[in-house]
């Protein structure tokens, strides 16, 4: 009889264990949900939040003179409040031949722009030939050696937010992305 009530005692948790293991998958899907919910709802709110901000900012930066010039009304304060991505534009490969004495070098170059506002956008959009002139011009006068690692890309990367604001001025270009890029 000690078998029979082993086994009777044995078979009496498993059946305790499988009913909670049902109840702990429902209250976990059910935290999940609300956890999904909770997330998917919070950037619309911090949108809204964001441009209330930037209003208030605006008023209250009268007086420091760069805030009307950075933030017009309504554009982009609650994308740049939330520290979110700007727009951007994309441009098509550039293929420049390098400056070298010895033998011909060739760049391979993709590039996107990260600007400040959908303002700032079209403008650089009605001007992608005189952009493209510049960068040309620019990754011309560059030799292999100039242009090789993180640090060549680092100073490329500045130098075309520096002449870009030149182009385009009064508006912001927050990055320069190097999207492609081949020495040959």
């Amino acid at each position: 009889m000690s078998e029979d009530e082993d086994n009777g005692a044995a078979a009496a948790p498993p059946a305790a264990k499988s009913k909670a293991l049902p109840i702990l998958l429902v209250i976990n899907t059910l935290l999940l949900t609300g956890v999904l919910i909770f997330v998917m709802k919070r950037p619309a709110a911090q949108a809204h939040g964001g441009a209330a901000e930037a209003k208030a900012a605006e008023g209250h930066g009268e007086g420091h003179g760069e805030g009307k010039e950075e933030k017009p009304a309504g554009e982009h304060g609650g994308a740049e409040e939330a520290g979110g991505p700007g727009p951007t534009v994309r441009f098509d490969n550039f293929t420049v031949q390098l400056k070298s004495l010895d033998v011909d070098r060739y760049a391979h170059l993709g590039m996107e722009i990260e600007l400040a506002d959908e303002v700032t956008k079209g403008r650089v959009e009605r001007k992608v030939a005189p952009i493209r002139d510049l960068i040309l011009g620019y990754l011309s006068d560059r030799t292999p050696d100039e242009l090789r690692g993180s640090e060549g890309l680092k100073q490329l990367k500045e130098a075309m937010i520096k002449n870009l604001e030149e182009l385009i001025p009064g508006h912001r270009v927050r990055a320069v992305y190097i999207t492609d890029f081949i020495i040959q």
